[in-house]
């Protein structure tokens, strides 16, 4: 290179920088036919960046963002702005479930605190409880509890449930239940009622019904606090994606789950391959869809894919992403199971499952 170039006329530099154009353009063809004849030549897997020996797409430790924590107090939700379904299944002789409710209206209103709830058409003696936080396994990917000082236009809350002994008129003590009631009600918190007269578990349909009747003692519900949710999605958001973990580190498990080595205090890594399952190409959309992973009984904890390096995944063909998992101190030792689930609220979400050796 020389140490003084001349400067060139004027008029030479479009035709100058209209040649640079062209070259870069070869050369990112050239570049992208390469990328192709490799990911050819490792059975349709392509490798991307720096995120590991294997040239995994690298893993970031970019959070999700969530709703405000504490909005301003709005007006409490009336009856009119909310929409509740319910949906019950049976539990050991009980009723478990949750009232999922919706804030059907164009504005915020606020859903703190507790429930009040009764029972309409009731024959049975009844009482109501506090439920405990163990009706929920918290999900990182909800807004905090307090983000429901001002439930949002389209927002969603839930209440757990767990109704035991129902005596109705016509029982008996050995579980015949009786006469159920007509319906659950919930009093909203700034007036009104929603009658709830059939129980919905699973999409249908179906009477109340009611828990067997054992010892005529009388019938507890107990009920959450209204606690913020994300709803589960319609099969129109199914990922075209299939989800596989794998690991240089690999042990052989029972089953077909891949096994992994790590130390207790410290992260461990593994790769998620991803596979368009579909006929036609996928690409991400605007934003990095987030994932969740959980170690054991350890909370759940939620990052964004590092999508951006990959563009659009032929059909069938797959791309490797660089994970990692941060192991609790007193996480056990043999065989604490660990998840990987994308996109977690969508339909049949991507997921995928190993197990720890640890030391």
């Amino acid at each position: 290179m020389l140490a003084h170039t001349p400067a060139l006329p004027l008029e030479l530099d479009p035709l100058i920088a209209e040649a640079k154009q062209r070259a870069r353009r070869r050369r990112l063809l050239v570049a992208a036919a390469l990328l192709l004849a490799v990911g050819a030549a490792t059975g349709g897997v392509l490798a991307f960046g720096s995120g590991g020996a294997s040239g995994d797409v690298p893993w970031l430790p970019t959070r999700p963002q969530l709703a405000s924590a504490n909005p301003p107090l709005a007006p409490a939700c009336k009856a009119s702005q909310l929409g509740a379904t319910l949906g019950l299944q049976g539990a050991t002789s009980n009723l478990a479930g949750t009232i999922e409710i919706r804030n059907r209206s164009s504005s915020p209103c606020a859903l703190v605190g507790r429930p009040k709830l009764s029972f309409a058409g009731a024959t049975s003696k009844w009482r109501e409880t506090r439920g405990q936080v163990g009706f929920f396994t918290p999900d990182p990917l909800a807004p905090p509890r307090s983000s429901l000082r001002a439930l949002a236009p389209g927002g969603w809350a839930s209440v757990g449930l767990f109704w035991s002994t129902w005596c109705g008129r016509g029982s008996s003590d050995n579980g015949n239940p009786g006469q159920p009631p007509t319906a659950l009600v919930l009093i909203a918190p700034g007036g009104g009622t929603i009658r709830m007269p059939q129980n919905r578990i699973g999409g249908g349909r179906r009477p109340l019904g009611a828990p067997p009747c054992y010892g005529n003692s009388g019938s507890t519900l107990s009920a959450t606090r209204f606690t913020p949710v994300i709803p589960q999605g319609t099969v129109r958001s199914e990922l075209p994606l299939r989800a596989r973990m794998v690991s240089a580190a690999h042990l052989p498990v029972e089953g077909d789950q891949p096994g992994f080595i790590g130390r207790r205090g410290a992260w461990l890594s593994y790769t998620i391959v991803l596979t368009n399952r579909s006929r036609h190409p996928f690409t991400f959309g605007r934003s990095c869809p987030v994932y969740t992973e959980q170690i054991g009984l350890a909370p759940a904890q939620a990052f964004v894919l590092n999508c951006r390096p990959v563009g659009s995944i032929g059909p069938r063909r797959s791309v490797r992403f660089a994970m990692r998992i941060y192991v609790p101190p007193h996480a056990p030792l043999s065989g604490p199971a660990f998840d990987w689930i994308l996109a977690p609220h969508t339909w049949n979400a991507p997921q995928a499952t190993g197990y720890a050796h640890l030391h």
